[in-house]
């Protein structure tokens, strides 16, 4: 399990609204946006996902990661 440690205030949670879990990854703001996820306002750069978001964002995504990987 990765745990994303900041100066002062502990670990962070996730930034998709309604969700108050621990965040494990951090995802391009810009990319989180592109799916059905909805980030909350104070996000700026990138947004912190739980396991669960993580997860959902993978399964959106996978069509255009595999696109990408091949090269369209």
């Amino acid at each position: 399990m990765v745990v994303i440690m900041t100066s002062g205030s502990g670990t962070k949670i996730c930034d998709i609204s309604g969700c108050s879990k621990e965040a494990e990854r951090s995802i391009s703001l810009k990319k989180v946006k592109e799916t059905k996820l909805s980030v909350k306002p104070e996000c700026t750069r990138s947004a912190n996902l739980c396991k669960e978001h993580y997860r959902e964002f993978k399964k959106e995504t996978k069509k255009d990661r595999k696109f990408e990987k091949l090269g369209y």
